[in-house]
């Protein structure tokens, strides 16, 4: 349960940029701290519910990601008290913020999955094509998972916002040489699958708040 009058965080982005997203949504506001701000609104009561808090947040990241240059996406549920709260959470990860706003800037994270056949498990050849639009190993997270009883390539690229167009020429490519092998294309989104930050809670907060995968950047001290 929140915080009477809580504030969701959906995520942060420069502050230089954070004025063409005041009013953009009902009740979204930006809260600024030096060179970052964060992106905010009411946060959802309980007959919202989970769907619709989700609903709420994503649409909120995606108004960002549209907007910004940069975007780290905060996780679901991230609740402040009130926006004096929030200053002090920039104010305590001012320069975290910055150095991740920075390696972000101008990226955006794409999606990929595709069936693989048994027994060989081997990975489509056309899949270099993509991978080469995010050629540092760790501007890709590719693992394998089970549907249906058959083994799926689930991955995740870091690529150029330029870059989307060819992400999705190069998925054309690969259907039309292995049509045997069914795959599916997202984004794109917001940079979840990367956003490994640490954020540092104000004094009258928890100590530390980690990032959790495809959640983003955790810190929520009026959760109750």
């Amino acid at each position: 349960m929140a915080c009477r009058g809580a504030l969701a965080l959906y995520a942060v982005v420069p502050a230089g940029e954070a004025r063409v997203l005041d009013g953009r949504g009902r009740g979204l506001r930006c809260v600024g701290r030096g060179p970052v701000a964060v992106l905010a609104g009411p946060a959802a009561g309980p007959l919202a519910g989970l769907r619709g808090a989700a609903l709420r947040h994503d649409r909120a990241v995606g108004l960002a990601l549209a907007l910004c240059s940069s975007v780290v996406p905060l996780r679901l549920g991230t609740l402040a008290r009130d926006e004096g709260q929030i200053a002090r959470l920039l104010a305590a990860n001012v320069g975290l913020l910055c150095a991740e706003l920075g390696r972000l800037r101008g990226r955006v994270e794409m999606g990929l999955k595709a069936r693989l056949a048994l027994p060989a498990l081997v990975l489509p050849p056309g899949l270099e094509r993509v991978r080469r639009l995010a050629p540092q190993p760790e501007d890709r997270r590719e693992s394998l998972a089970t549907a249906g009883g058959a083994p799926v390539l689930v991955a995740a690229y870091l690529v150029r916002r330029q870059d989307i167009d060819a992400f999705w020429s190069a998925l054309d490519e690969l259907r039309r040489e292995r049509p045997d092998v069914p795959l599916v294309g997202s984004g794109p989104w917001a940079a979840y699958s990367f956003c490994q930050v640490a954020l540092r809670a104000p004094a009258a907060g928890p100590d530390l708040a980690k990032a959790r995968g495809k959640e983003g950047s955790a810190w929520a001290p009026c959760t109750l």
